[in-house]
């Protein structure tokens, strides 16, 4: 049996700003970019941050990978700039993955998402081509017993009639993770953000509809992780979608006993053992296809 380990949230990270024509990237990165063997780009999900990816921040650091995540318009320190399209996210993935490949010139750079995170992730990677891609609890779809027809109706209905009025996301930190401790840390967190305006769970609708429509295959290798005890996003749509999807190399790692947030979830050594073992094995592929 494995032991489980503890979801350290002391703040490691350091502080950074992108500037870009259109404003100015703000997130956290760990460890440091000379010393690192790869890095990975960290693209959060709904009501989160980039802060939310400390205790996975660190674990990669300690693995000699250079992490970095930004806030995305309308969350964290970016909670009020003003948001009218999905494609500001991607347009910010893109932004953040260019300034990343720069920084580190010759070495693999991975883009990683989590929940609405691995959606905007796998609509970006064809504009930045990274080394791989790692979904984590991918938002291809809510579970149905938390996302009802009913909550999902009169969302629509209130985006289209008050686009800006807030509405509640139908989950909080109890669904988001087991772990006591992470739920008190999200609990006092002053920039999570449970209630978000209607036109973006209606954004958030039209690009989940646009990647299961339009995504049939990538042309980079992916890792998909997914929580055994998720109440957040639906299990099996996300496998159907992996099922039929092509990629030079494509593989998969559920962890029955974790829930949503992989990131505040006990197993999140084994997460990180995941990727560094699965980065390995992309490295070598590549020395046999070369």
């Amino acid at each position: 049996m494995k032991m489980l380990s503890e979801i350290n949230l002391t703040p490691t990270s350091a502080q950074f700003e992108i500037k870009r024509g259109g404003g100015t990237l703000v997130g956290r990165s760990w460890g440091t970019p000379g010393e690192c063997k790869a890095a990975a780009l960290l693209v959060h999900g709904l009501g989160a941050h980039s802060g939310w990816f400390e205790a996975l921040g660190r674990q990669l650091k300690v693995r000699r990978l250079f992490a970095v995540s930004f806030d995305q318009v309308g969350f964290g320190k970016r909670r009020e700039e003003n948001f009218s399209s999905y494609s500001q996210w991607i347009d910010d993935v893109i932004g953040a993955f260019d300034h990343l490949k720069e920084t580190l010139p010759g070495k693999p750079v991975y883009l990683m998402g989590n929940s609405m995170g691995a959606l905007l992730s796998l609509v970006a990677a064809d504009y930045v081509s990274p080394d791989g891609l790692v979904l984590f609890s991918p938002g291809f779809d809510g579970c149905p017993e938390t996302f009802t027809l009913l909550y999902r109706l009169l969302t629509v209905v209130s985006a289209f009639l008050k686009p800006e009025e807030e509405v509640g996301l139908p989950y909080g930190c109890d669904l988001v993770t087991r772990d006591p401790s992470a739920r008190q840390w999200i609990e006092a967190d002053p920039q999570r953000r449970f209630r978000v305006p209607g036109k973006m769970m209606l954004e958030l609708l039209k690009l989940s509809a646009r990647v299961l429509k339009q995504r049939k295959s990538l042309s980079i290798p992916v890792l998909m992780m997914t929580a055994g005890q998720d109440r957040i996003v639906n299990n099996p749509v996300n496998n159907s979608f992996f099922s039929r999807i092509s990629a030079p190399s494509k593989k998969t790692r559920h962890f029955p006993e974790a829930w949503h947030d992989l990131m505040f979830d006990p197993v999140i050594d084994e997460v990180a053992d995941e990727i560094l073992q699965w980065m390995s094995e992309q490295t070598v592929e590549r020395l046999i296809r070369g």
